[in-house]
């Protein structure tokens, strides 16, 4: 509800402003996440969630999906690279870094983790499973109306189709999270999903951003498989 006010939309048209406003509302988001999870830390640990060696490995495949991204759309459409210029990329860098990924890691938190920790403690079936993911995508795509409707100013008759499409994403981060069953991938795939850098910008990202990382995930996950199968 904060972009309900017109302050705050003209702030957002200062992508320095946006950062350090960013900066406040995700530290605001960390106090009220940890005060609120408090009586829950004994259930599950941040180490292990949050470890360097997820983080790392998070970084590598979102590279990967980041580069195949690139290669197979230069193929299709048989463009040329195009490298921005260092004002694009510092400006890109510091919003990913400072506002687009920590808020995308805090969302997948929430609505990935949170549900299939919960499905974890109470041995739920995989029907029911799905069922929860169905339920926290819901709740993931309605949690954005007041961003449509305040900040993009998006027109109520598209409201519904925009909403089912942040509904599909949602679908699709939580099955990512439940095969990978790493956040810090979850959130890099989200947080590039909303914030792009392409060297190779073609008019259909989206599809091809889609498919590519289902495919890097399926290849982990079945790697994952195939080696617990010789463990």
């Amino acid at each position: 509800m904060i972009f309900i006010t017109e302050w705050v939309q003209k702030v957002f048209v200062n992508w320095q402003q946006a950062i350090l406003l960013g900066l406040f509302i995700w530290g605001i988001e960390c106090l009220l996440f940890v005060r609120l999870l408090k009586p829950y830390q004994s259930e599950f640990s941040y180490r292990n969630l949050f470890s360097w060696k997820k983080l790392s490995t998070a970084l590598i495949m979102g590279l990967i999906v980041w580069t195949a991204l690139q290669l197979w759309t230069s193929s299709v459409f048989g463009t040329a690279p195009e490298f921005p210029s260092t004002e694009r990329v510092v400006k890109y860098a510091l919003i990913f870094l400072f506002n687009t990924f920590p808020n995308a890691l805090i969302e997948e938190f929430i609505f990935r983790f949170l549900p299939a920790h919960y499905a974890e403690k109470k041995g739920i079936s995989r029907q029911k499973l799905i069922i929860l993911g169905i339920a926290s995508a819901i709740i993931f795509s309605l949690g954005h109306v007041s961003v449509y409707i305040l900040r993009d100013h998006t027109a109520w008759a598209d409201l519904y189709a925009t909403l089912m499409n942040v509904f599909f994403y949602g679908m699709v981060y939580f099955f990512i999270y439940i095969l990978t069953d790493n956040l810090f991938f979850t959130a890099l795939i989200h947080a590039f999903g909303n914030n792009q850098l392409l060297l190779i910008n073609t008019p259909g990202f989206e599809p091809f951003f889609f498919y590519t990382f289902i495919f890097i995930t399926l290849v982990w996950f079945a790697g994952k498989t195939f080696r617990k199968g010789f463990s």
